[in-house]
């Protein structure tokens, strides 16, 4: 999980189990692009294949998955806000 283009792909397979294809449209990625990373979260126990037919079809392996992603994007979307007001605060005592 230390791609970003990895965690937008758990992202996309929490609505439910996508093709390759379909993740590379959804992300505006190319296809070899998204099964290269695919197969990184594969070996990891991230998400699970199925064959049907002739496709190949994603899915998030256990559901715990995405809520430990949610927590993650939590965070460092808390770390950036907090960050933030650092800088502004430091802005505001040495004006430029």
């Amino acid at each position: 999980m230390s791609s970003a283009i990895r965690i937008e792909i758990v992202h996309v397979l929490r609505d439910g189990p996508q093709r390759v294809n379909e993740i590379a449209r959804i992300t505006g990625l190319p296809q070899t692009t998204i099964s290269r990373h695919l197969g990184v979260l594969r070996n990891g126990g991230v998400v699970i294949a199925q064959r049907h037919a002739q496709e190949v079809v994603y899915q998030i392996a256990n559901p715990k998955i995405v809520n430990i992603c949610d927590l993650m994007r939590e965070v460092l979307v808390e770390e950036a806000s907090r960050r933030s007001k650092l800088v502004e605060g430091f802005q505001d005592e040495h004006p430029g």
